[in-house]
């Protein structure tokens, strides 16, 4: 008798024993249905962020009526989300110039900003490189002088996207701004000089070189690359 009771609730300890484990399972996989839960919050947060910023910058365009100035990344467009602002980016820069209204744009010095500010330098911009600009750092565009335009990076890194995005409405803030724009726009080196030099650069580092392969390399068209070039000897 005494063995039958034992069997039996050495029974129903087992017959307990496996919703206990199946209750553990279900617990891990919600813990990590959590996990990615949280994850895919955060990323979309991010996401609307960022947009958020572009909707910014694109709003300050629509309703600029005197200038535009801005220190910004301007790297080449890495996929079809920031191909699509780059499109936009140009389209009120058009018609920002027709209203009469000043577009000018820092970018950091380095071959690869080349691409982008030809693009706006083509829909009107004015664009100058400074070589001191992080490209890790915050961009900033200021219309009017009174409507500032904040973009914050994800990372501390080269290629680190825009992470965060304010519009802050304030002349004082403005006025700091357009100040350092200013001290650096007058150190800067303008598109033409700067993409002549690139090429230069170039074409003397690799004799006979490419004016195909610099297309590719420099990613501008070849009509541009041309014409920075005046029909130098060392180009095929």
């Amino acid at each position: 008798m005494s063995l039958d009771v034992n069997s039996l609730l050495l029974l129903t300890e087992l017959i307990l024993l496996v919703p206990t484990l199946l209750l553990l399972v279900l617990a891990r996989r919600e813990e990590k249905g959590r996990g990615h839960l949280l994850q895919e919050m955060t990323r979309t947060a991010k996401m609307l962020s960022r947009q958020e910023y572009f909707s910014y910058v694109l709003l300050g365009m629509q309703t600029a009526a005197k200038s535009i100035r801005g220190s910004i990344k301007g790297s080449p467009p890495a996929n079809t989300e920031q191909e699509q602002f780059v499109e936009k980016v140009i389209e009120q820069l058009t018609l920002a110039r027709k209203r009469n209204v000043a577009v000018q744009y820092l970018v950091p010095k380095a071959t690869a900003r080349l691409s982008v500010a030809y693009r706006y330098r083509e829909a009107g911009a004015e664009v100058r490189f400074h070589p001191s600009l992080v490209v890790s750092d915050f961009r900033y565009t200021v219309i009017d002088a009174k409507y500032n335009v904040i973009g914050l990076p994800t990372a501390v890194t080269e290629n680190a996207h825009t992470g965060e995005g304010y519009m802050i409405v304030s002349e004082g803030l403005a006025e700091i701004f357009l100040n350092q724009f200013a001290a650096k726009w007058s150190e800067a080196m303008d598109y033409e000089g700067y993409a002549r030099s690139v090429l230069s650069e170039m074409t003397n580092k690799v004799t006979s070189i490419s004016v195909s392969l610099l297309v590719t390399e420099l990613k501008m068209p070849e009509a541009e690359i041309r014409r920075l070039l005046d029909g130098s000897e060392r180009v095929a």
